[in-house]
């Protein structure tokens, strides 16, 4: 129709490879360089090698048990490595420790939830909370105002959606200083540190809201 044009097809064929699965046949391969026209986002690429497999009649743990085996067959006879075992995180784990269906565990900045430990104390902004929610940065006690200032601010921005962020430092000499001491002593926020199993050294961070809305909060600033 339009001669020395390409066409992008808007996505795979997929009903095509449904069909063939779904008639009964044991495997196919489609060996091509594909490019997809689709809309652009950080994490996808227009155009890829990929491994793409459908299957029918299967149960989750079969997929699972295919590419478990796939990859560990990729990884040694390419690179020699060794693979035993692949840790699963169910999705709801993934969302209460992380914020994320895809966390990047390598930080290990997993959130707790102190929705249970700060209510009833007085400090409006958590207890009208649905959830509230923190993370341990290690190392970071030294922040200067001005420092948890800009960060709050950074929050606070269309990106990351919060409206506001609560600061608790653990000094060197095991003492504690936060931006809520009117509504906590130093023992409450002694609680919130074992929670966290925060060090001397380390600051907490804690936003609060409705939970699935500040847990994706969390997503936005630990993991963009």
């Amino acid at each position: 129709m339009n001669p020395g044009e390409f066409y992008a097809l808007p996505q795979s064929p997929q009903q095509l490879k449904q069909l063939l699965m779904v008639a009964g046949f044991d495997r196919y391969y489609q060996i091509v360089k594909c490019f997809r026209d689709e809309d652009l986002r950080a994490d996808r690429q227009p155009e890829f090698t990929q491994i793409d497999c459908e299957m029918s009649f299967v149960e989750q743990e079969d997929v699972l048990n295919m590419f478990e085996g796939l990859t560990k067959y990729i990884f040694k006879e390419i690179k020699g490595i060794e693979i035993t075992q692949f840790p699963r995180m169910s999705y709801s784990e993934a969302m209460e420790n992380y914020g994320s269906d895809k966390p990047d565990i390598r930080f290990d900045m997993k959130i707790k939830n102190l929705t249970d430990l700060v209510k009833g104390k007085g400090f409006q902004v958590f207890d009208d909370a649905e959830y509230i929610g923190g993370i341990c940065a290690v190392g970071c006690s030294e922040f200067t105002r001005k420092q948890l200032d800009a960060l709050t601010d950074w929050v606070k921005r269309p990106q990351i959606g919060a409206k506001g962020m609560v600061n608790v430092k653990i000094y060197a000499d095991r003492s504690i200083k936060s931006s809520v001491d009117k509504f906590y002593t130093p023992e409450e926020l002694h609680l919130w540190a074992e929670m966290f199993g925060a060090n001397p050294g380390d600051l907490i961070l804690v936003l609060s809201g409705a939970k699935e809305k500040t847990q994706k909060h969390w997503e936005n600033f630990v993991w963009k």
